[in-house]
């Protein structure tokens, strides 16, 4: 006589513990390892900063002001440069669509005779046109490129 309620006890508190389990938050995370090939040109650090000075970052930030900053520098610590390298750096604008071109873009040769490079590069604050001279706020990003493989890219904010 038990055996005929165990199946009707499973069916009862079965939606309970289905409903129980269900209420608990779902995490989900993940993640991921390379190695690196032996003297694989990379990049060290890489910051934007409002100005370089003396070969360094001055100002390290990700959040410009479209009143007062004229400049954005990306400023590369590289190591492993034993021969010639093509960086290229694309700065995109909150104002272009995703298929446009860059607002800017820019190629650079580098090479290194103690394996380390420091380079920066910069974009100007447009003049003239809709934002007058200034740049355009929202979330712009900037990629870099080295021998046109991805490397990184950075999000910062003009207000």
């Amino acid at each position: 006589m038990k055996q005929k309620y165990i199946p009707l006890l499973v069916i009862v508190l079965l939606p309970f513990l289905v409903i129980l389990n269900g209420c608990e938050e779902s995490k989900s995370g993940g993640s991921g390892a390379i190695d690196l090939g032996r003297g694989e040109p990379n990049i060290v650090e890489s910051v934007l900063a409002i100005s370089v000075h003396e070969d360094r970052p001055d100002g390290i930030t990700d959040t410009f002001s479209a009143e007062v900053n004229d400049q954005v520098y990306l400023w590369l610590l590289w190591e492993n440069i034993e021969e010639s390298h093509t960086v290229e750096v694309s700065w995109f604008s909150p104002e272009d669509d995703l298929d446009d071109p860059p607002f800017w873009n820019e190629k650079r040769t580098i090479s290194s005779t103690t394996g380390e490079k420091i380079t920066w590069f910069y974009i100007d604050a447009p003049t003239g046109g809709l934002s007058g001279d200034q740049f355009a706020t929202g979330e712009w990003f900037v990629e870099i490129f080295l021998d046109g493989l991805f490397e990184r890219s950075h999000l910062f904010y003009v207000e």
